[in-house]
């Protein structure tokens, strides 16, 4: 209907602009008519970029060229625009809502996971904040609408760009192990539950970072949003609902969690479309709002964050928490054209891996080449191009450790150089594949990391956040901080365990093994794609674990080098690949001779259902109109909000 519309009102306004001389050619995409000017730019791809903004992009006050000869055909033309107010009307009213995600903002957006989030940051935004006050007060809400992915109790990556200055930077607030931490510290115990998975938490220690260097509006007012939330309510979306009901039973058996999250008239967790009051979390931020960033890490939290870990089993003390540092760092820069480079973050994010999959595939499916994007080629090169990928990812970790007989960091430099990752294409076979990851160079099994979520900001004056924050497993470590109301995080996981075969006969990675104060590696890639001029293009990134770098890789590529639109890039079906399992995880309704084509160049397949966790994507994109279209993902509901 809408794109039935759209043909029916070009129709009218092309016969206006040919026949009618009374009707005021503005540009070759607006029409003047009486005191209005009716903007068809959006029409023109509305099947591409839904125009759902009403009239604030579609009317703007003109002149109208008045003659006595041509009088009566303003008549008419006026009479038509009624009438075409009136499809529109009709079409906005009577239609099914397409989601907010098709919405198109001409100044800023905001994207992210959790159903209040994004319209907090849009009012941050404007009160006069920056992108970066934005991203801080959206990630606050974030850490109790999808508290089950990130919260308080976690770290994250940023790569923020300031319009001003034209600088990338990247925010490293990634957690950090225990100096108790030790390599065989699991061998008898968890890695995933309870307090010894607990890592030192980073995520208020980067909020403070970010709103030193770049926050405007008074740190109280990047808080109180989330608080006032705290005590009057937040809605249990489709997502959380359906994550509470799948660990009902441990949440039930968990006394943190029971407490918050079962509700006392059932005896069961919340329902998708409940709401969850949390009055210990809103007294926890009234601190913080008084007390700023230090309130945790050096504030009148600490000793109670501590005493809450420990008495689940952990080793953090209050000097790890006073010792935390957050650290600036400089990004991995990928070219896609001469005309886009790519930006995302370094180790400990997986920003480099990123940067070899983009630098084999650029030039050598799609792109004009004779490989058709989407043929059956291009998708085995892909998965090839996955493959090799993650095998030179399982050298990778903590760049500081010293221990190793490489430097990590000339791998991240090699993984990021784009003649080093073209020269793999040599080894691939565009007849069959390779089912031994030796083929590919592995040397260590590669540890899988999983939840995440991810935050989008686009700031009037240009500047840009895309920050993705974590506590790694659903539920983290499946353990709440009591006395301050947040989960905390499992992030000892992400470390190798040493003396682990695993069961495809690798051993566990020297360079990510765990060890004091360093940081285990992650696939969190938050990326933002600038042209030459020094606008951003794209901000995408990712929540779903190990599958964020592969999904982030095609998403790049179809919108930025392959010329599609954002929402069907994000919507349409995937399929990854991360060498180990040796299987080409796909959605159920990815094309079927594709994945006949992959089986019979030896490529193994398994269908994933609706719920395994393919990453959700959350991104903005630039349209050739300078409209900013931001986009969440039906694989997890979102939301965006924007002016």
């Amino acid at each position: 209907m809408r794109l039935l519309s759209s043909y029916i009102i070009g129709f009218i306004f092309s016969k206006l602009r040919y026949q009618h001389r009374g009707v005021k050619i503005v540009n070759s995409w607006s029409y003047a008519i009486g005191k209005r000017t009716i903007d068809l730019k959006p029409f023109k791809h509305s099947a591409r970029a839904q125009f759902v903004s009403g009239v604030d992009h579609g009317l703007s006050s003109a002149s109208i060229m008045w003659s006595s000869k041509y009088r009566k055909w303003c008549l008419v033309g006026s009479v038509l625009a009624a009438l075409v107010t009136g499809v529109l009307v009709a079409v906005l009213v009577l239609q099914p809502w397409a989601g907010p995600q098709h919405q198109r903002f001409s100044r800023a957006v905001v994207a992210a996971n959790g159903y209040e989030c994004a319209t907090i940051g849009r009012n941050i935004l404007e009160q006069n904040g920056t992108a970066v006050d934005a991203a801080i007060a959206t990630l606050f809400c974030e850490g109790i609408a999808c508290a089950q992915c990130m919260g308080l109790g976690g770290g994250f990556l940023a790569t923020v760009y300031n319009a001003t200055t034209g600088q990338v930077r990247v925010m490293n607030a990634r957690e950090r192990a225990p100096a108790a931490a030790y390599e065989d510290m699991f061998r008898n115990a968890s890695s995933t539950v309870g307090g010894l998975a607990i890592a030192v938490p980073g995520e208020l220690a980067g909020y403070g970072a970010l709103h030193q260097a770049y926050g405007r509006l008074p740190w109280r007012a990047l808080v109180e949003p989330t608080a006032k939330l705290c005590r009057e309510g937040h809605l249990v979306n489709a997502y959380m609902g359906r994550v509470l009901k799948s660990y009902s039973d441990r949440i039930k058996a968990e006394p943190s969690m029971r407490e918050l999250y079962v509700n006392p008239a059932t005896g069961e967790v919340y329902n998708e479309g409940d709401y969850i009051t949390e009055p210990t979390l809103a007294k926890t931020l009234d601190i913080i709002a008084e007390e700023g960033p230090q309130a945790i890490h050096n504030g009148s939290l600490t000793a109670r964050l501590v005493q809450d870990i420990q008495s689940f089993g952990g080793i953090i003390t209050e000097d790890d928490l006073r010792n935390y540092k957050v650290e600036w760092q400089d990004p991995i820069e990928v070219p896609l054209t001469e005309e886009y480079t790519l930006y995302s973050v370094p180790l400990p994010g997986s920003g480099s891996v990123l940067a070899f999959m983009l630098n084999m595939l650029r030039d050598w499916v799609g792109d004009g080449t004779p490989v058709a994007t989407g043929s059956d080629l291009y998708w085995h090169r892909v998965v090839e191009t996955f493959k090799y990928a993650y095998a030179k990812r399982t050298g990778l970790g903590d760049p500081s450790r010293s221990n190793l007989p490489y430097d990590i960091r000339e791998l991240e430099r090699n993984l990021s150089d784009p003649a080093w990752a073209r020269s793999f294409r040599e080894l691939v076979n565009d007849a069959t594949t390779y089912n031994d990851w030796q083929h590919y160079g592995a040397l260590f099994e590669s540890v899988e990391d999983h939840g995440t979520a991810h935050v989008v900001v686009v700031a009037p004056d240009g500047s840009v956040v895309s920050a993705t924050s974590t506590i790694n497993y659903i539920w983290g470590s499946q353990r709440r901080s009591r006395s301050l109301g947040f989960m905390l995080n499992n992030e000892m996981d992400d470390f190798a365990i040493p003396h682990v075969e695993s069961a495809y006969g690798l051993p566990a990675s020297p360079a990510n093994m765990v060890a004091p104060n360093l940081q285990p590696l992650s696939s969190m890639v938050p990326s933002v794609v600038r042209s030459r001029s020094g606008r951003v293009e794209l901000v995408l990134g990712a929540a779903g674990g190990t599958k964020i770098t592969t999904q982030v890789a095609l998403i790049t590529r179809h919108t930025m080098l392959e010329g599609s639109d954002l929402p069907d890039a994000v919507q349409r079906p995937r399929l990854h690949h991360q060498l180990l399992p040796m299987e080409v995880q796909h959605e159920a309704d990815f094309n079927p001779s594709t994945i006949a084509s992959l089986q019979r160049r030896g490529h193994a397949t398994t269908e994933l259902g609706p719920t395994a966790g393919f990453a959700a994507m959350v991104a903005a994109i630039r349209d050739s109109y300078g409209y900013l279209i931001p986009q969440t993902d039906h694989r997890r509901v979102g939301s965006i909000d924007g002016f």
